[in-house]
């Protein structure tokens, strides 16, 4: 008690109060980020590694834009691939299935290269010198990008990792397959929207 009022005293009044408005601004990102995780309606609020592979119901919608700088220095925009058919894969270096599929996503690049079909990756809670690594170790020569906040994975409804997203050619996000996909299984979800 006496410790308490002694930091108090220190802080003054401002400084408790600061200290108040930056604990409350925390907690609200931190619920704000739940909450995002759980609007799917599963009622799960932690992000998991999915290990096995099955598509989702989703309901198709207009794919949010955003702004995405890749490892390559190059800044995209998901808006200027309109028009091509995109596959939009979250994964993280750390996640085994992510690493079991890495060659996988690299096949259907290679086979579907110049032929209006994109595939992105955007890495998750990795740091830059892991997913360069990630990157490298699988030969990926499709673009991938960091989202370091977060705020795409809320966006789509992420609620694991790897989960992979289909976008048609309007723009509708028409496909999701959660956990760790063979570039078989990924072919097949392609030519459906096609």
């Amino acid at each position: 008690m006496a410790g308490e009022q002694a930091v108090r005293s220190r802080m003054g009044p401002w400084g408790i109060t600061v200290l108040g408005l930056v604990t409350a601004g925390v907690l609200a990102l931190l619920g704000l980020l739940a909450f995002g995780m759980a609007r799917q309606g599963t009622g799960r609020t932690q992000v998991a590694i999915n290990t096995v592979g099955q598509a989702a119901a989703v309901q198709p919608r207009p794919a949010a834009d955003f702004q995405l700088g890749l490892f390559s220095g190059e800044l995209l925009r998901l808006s200027d691939l309109r028009g091509k058919t995109i596959v939009l894969n979250f994964w993280a270096s750390w996640c085994p299935p992510c690493r079991a599929e890495a060659p996988e996503l690299q096949k259907v690049h290679q086979t579907y290269q110049g032929r209006e079909v994109v595939v992105l990756g955007i890495d998750l809670w990795d740091s830059e010198q892991s997913a360069q690594a990630f990157i490298r170790d699988f030969g990926l020569t499709y673009p991938n990008g960091p989202n370091l906040k977060g705020d795409i994975a809320i966006e789509y409804g992420v609620m694991g990792i790897p989960e992979t997203f289909i976008i048609n050619t309007e723009g509708q996000l028409v496909r999701r397959w959660i956990g760790p996909l063979t570039a078989a299984q990924l072919t097949a979800l392609i030519e459906e929207v096609r």
